[in-house]
């Protein structure tokens, strides 16, 4: 009699670096993949994969009084939220290496809750030769470990182009592009939606063309004619994490959620532009 012996294949195992953060990331990347579930897909942003409705607990949170909410989409995780931080994660590893590594971020209100972790993706010749001009796409992940928003920036050398930050929604939603406005005086920004239109102005310090800025820049957030602040993007320094914290702060707590997306993405554009190497004295164009 023939008998045959069926051994169990061993599970894939996948090994992900500890971050210092609140939100766990993923158990998927880029590289390896996520485990197969369903069947392949194409990556076209027409036929992604939608969210998974996993439900948050709330309990403590400051932006909100329910105890759970199941998000529908990333920029759930906004509502309610008037100010924002945006803390860097730098690790031992990174101050000992030679060459720059990726960025990585917390974001989180004000001594409450994390709603996001930001992931930088972006090549090691950019990072060397390029430096905060460098291009990358920022990942921002949410609370139920699933990609909410993306940030995309492309390089610019010297005096070649504006600098620009594109705002997507996860899957493949754009939602707008802040973009720098050449001035040698003032740095000045606008804030575009998906319909081209301004929706924000932000003004930075008076300052000699494209040098540094300094840790404590101050920028103002304008209404679109901008006639009047609503809102600032600036440095703040925690004497608990002793460390700068970027603060960004909202219109108010009721601002579209989709407004509140561009003016993060605008507060990480003005990260590597002015305050990430503000310790040295170099462009920052």
């Amino acid at each position: 009699m023939l008998q045959i012996q069926l051994q169990s294949a061993p599970e894939n195992s996948y090994i992900i670096e500890n971050h210092i953060t609140d939100i766990d990331l993923p158990v998927y990347n880029d590289r390896d993949g996520a485990a197969i579930s369903i069947q392949p897909q194409n990556t076209d942003h027409n036929n992604a994969v939608p969210r998974r409705p996993i439900p948050v607990s709330t309990v403590d949170w400051q932006t909100t009084n329910i105890s759970q909410f199941i998000p529908l989409h990333g920029l759930d995780f906004l509502r309610g939220a008037e100010q924002l931080y945006i803390q860097q994660t730098i690790e031992l590893t990174d101050l000992l290496a030679h060459l720059e590594s990726e960025s990585r971020y917390t974001v989180k209100v004000p001594h409450g809750e994390t709603l996001y972790y930001a992931a930088e993706q972006s090549s090691s010749f950019q990072r060397l030769c390029f430096g905060t001009s460098r291009s990358f796409v920022m990942k921002l992940y949410d609370q139920t470990q699933q990609e909410a928003l993306q940030f995309r920036r492309r390089s610019s050398c010297i005096f070649c182009y504006a600098q620009s930050l594109e705002v997507w929604l996860s899957p493949g939603d754009f939602v707008g592009v802040v973009k720098q406005q050449l001035k040698l005086s003032v740095p000045t920004f606008n804030i575009y939606n998906r319909d081209n239109d301004i929706v924000y102005r932000i003004e930075g310090p008076h300052t000699f063309a494209c040098t540094s800025l300094g840790k404590d820049a101050h920028f103002k957030i304008f209404t679109a004619d901008g006639m009047t602040q609503v809102g600032s993007v600036n440095h703040q320094w925690d004497q608990l994490q002793v460390a700068y914290n970027l603060c960004v702060q909202f219109p108010s707590r009721t601002t579209d959620t989709k407004h509140k997306a561009l003016l993060l993405g605008a507060a990480f554009l003005l990260e590597y532009m002015y305050y990430q190497g503000s310790k040295l004295l170099r462009c920052r164009c």
